[in-house]
């Protein structure tokens, strides 16, 4: 085996955590289409909480979000107090894992005789136990070439070496043809400044080759999901994520996207028909997520006219952009026979100038309205998400965004407060959007930020920036706030547009029941309950 692709996320959170990695998979097809041999090996199962929640971690935990989730109590100051007990344990579990982590991969590659490791990083945990692995192996194996990639790169760059100085190659943006070119680096057959979409150290200097986009997505080979590549497969729900377009025309202030993959590249429908039908004919797959932050309007149509023209039956989830959704009632009832299930809509806030000035976001309400009325009344579940507080937000914003939800109705409403990472508008100029941050120290600090999901935000550790003047913790109760408010105009607040899908092939009733019992068994840490949910959605699913 010349290498392995390795993804560690932490501890999972959502059952979105136990769909493939088309990002390995995709990278795994490049290397194998030019004869590397390479394995993924994706930790992110229901097993890992086995190994961090022991048994009487598990009972204390269940019981203590039976409570919580389930009954609808508020927890005592001793429940507050053994939480924490819980959570140091937790911990201690936590080094236990990461040393059986190391045992794994070593012998993995003493073994295959790997050439390469390549880590795809993310944020908390995931962030600190693959740089912890990665140190231990080079230790290890000096000759051993280790590349880093995925969401942490993008954001944070050449900043990584300061946390891995191990790694010998960041690779940044799109990886597919870079993987391959590499390889050819490992084998001494290239040079890395010949080699775009890179950052490495050359005699203690930094430095960072050109970006190259991937122009023509249907160029790009199958994802492989083969368990002889992938390992564990078997393990994880039947959901393939599918790349229907790259890049986004809207450029918001607060995303990394347009940096990331440019200008809207898409997929041509045919393409897209026949990868369905394989992954059908092939893994028997009928549950698909499209991978672009805000899929064109314009291509979902013609697909959806395309699957119900040539009979097939499938489900699916997609991201979309209001002015690009526009297309009336009837257009969305053709997405859902299609099979549509959800569309998530990045609304962020009801006021205008908010979103103008705050977000650069050229949406008017009333189109806002529109697009998610006809949506929902067409049947498909409508997912908004809003980042409160907003810049810029004041009282009459706020209750301005509640009166826009009473009155649309989503079926559900994601809040979280606002995020700031490197490589955006909110974080070059941040004076301009009313936060207040150190620009030179921010990034170190909160690259390997770690949320303490036994506890509520804002008895996290605080974010280093300010909104609006208010501090971390003020604007995270604020967060918390708007969140019971529109809990109380009877609409959820924590089902994404892929959980919509989970629930409707899983045994429960309604989507309350789905979310109540889903965040017991999250909390809790009960992977035999997560597993048979996996097992129940699997098998539903391929019902047709």
């Amino acid at each position: 085996m010349k290498g392995i692709l390795i993804s560690i996320a932490g501890i999972p959170r959502s059952l979105s955590d136990f769909v493939p990695d088309n990002g390995l998979a995709l990278l795994a097809s490049c290397l194998l289409k030019n004869n590397i041999d390479v394995k993924i090996f994706d930790f992110n199962l229901p097993s890992i909480f086995d190994d961090i929640y022991d048994k009487n971690v598990k009972n204390f935990l269940e019981k203590f979000s039976k409570k919580v989730f389930i009954d609808g109590k508020k927890p005592n100051f001793f429940d507050i107090l053994q939480l924490k007990l819980v959570s140091l344990i937790i911990e201690k579990n936590k080094r236990n894992y990461i040393e059986k982590l190391k045992k794994f991969l070593l012998e993995t590659i003493e073994k295959e005789k790997t050439e390469f490791v390549g880590f795809k990083l993310w944020a908390g945990d995931g962030f600190d136990w693959s740089i912890e692995i990665g140190k231990f192996l080079k230790k290890e194996k000096p000759k051993l070439k280790i590349f880093g990639g995925g969401p942490q790169v993008d954001i944070f760059e050449h900043l990584i070496f300061k946390k891995g100085d191990f790694f010998d190659v960041l690779c940044y943006g799109e990886g597919e043809e870079v993987v391959v070119e590499l390889y050819n680096f490992v084998q001494g057959k290239k040079r890395l400044k010949d080699i775009p979409n890179i950052i490495f150290n050359e005699n203690g200097k930094i430095v960072k080759t050109e970006r190259k986009y991937i122009e023509n997505l249907d160029e790009l080979p199958l994802p492989v999901y083969t368990s002889d590549i992938y390992w564990k497969i078997d393990e994880k729900i039947k959901m393939f994520v599918i790349d229907e377009s790259r890049g986004c025309e809207n450029a918001c202030f607060f995303c990394i996207h347009p940096k990331k993959s440019g200008k809207i590249k898409k997929k041509s429908v045919e393409k897209l028909i026949e990868e369905i039908k394989f992954f059908i004919n092939k893994y028997n797959v009928f549950l698909y997520r499209f991978a672009g932050s805000s899929t064109p309007g314009d291509l979902i149509m013609e697909f959806a006219k395309r699957i119900i023209d040539e009979g097939i039956k499938i489900d699916y989830a997609n991201s979309g952009y209001i002015n690009d959704f526009d297309i009336g009632f009837e257009n969305f009832k053709i997405l859902k026979d299609s099979g549509c299930g959800s569309i998530f809509f990045g609304i962020e806030s009801a006021n205008e100038e908010i979103l103008k000035k705050g977000m650069n976001k050229n949406v008017k309400k009333e189109d806002m309205e529109r697009v998610l009325k006809n949506c929902k009344e067409a049947g498909i579940f409508t997912v908004a998400s809003f980042i409160y507080p907003a810049p810029f937000e004041n009282e009459n914003t706020r209750k301005e965004t509640l009166q826009f939800l009473e009155k649309v109705k989503p079926d559900s409403a994601l809040v979280q407060f606002p995020g700031i990472y490197p490589g955006t508008i909110w974080f070059k100029y941040p004076e301009k959007f009313n936060f207040e941050i150190d620009k030179e120290t921010y990034p170190l600090k909160v690259m390997n930020y770690k949320i303490k999901a036994l506890f509520p935000p804002r008895m996290w550790q605080p974010l280093p920036y300010k909104v609006n003047g208010m501090s971390f913790k003020e604007f995270a109760y604020e967060t918390e706030k708007f969140q019971k408010d529109i809990n109380k105009l009877g609409i959820n607040t924590s089902i994404s547009n892929e959980d919509y899908l989970f629930y409707k092939y899983s045994d429960f009733k309604n989507t309350d029941e789905f979310l109540k019992f889903n965040r017991v068994y999250f909390y809790s840490g009960n992977s035999e309950k997560l597993k048979e949910e996996i097992e129940t959605i699997n098998r539903n699913s391929q019902i047709r």
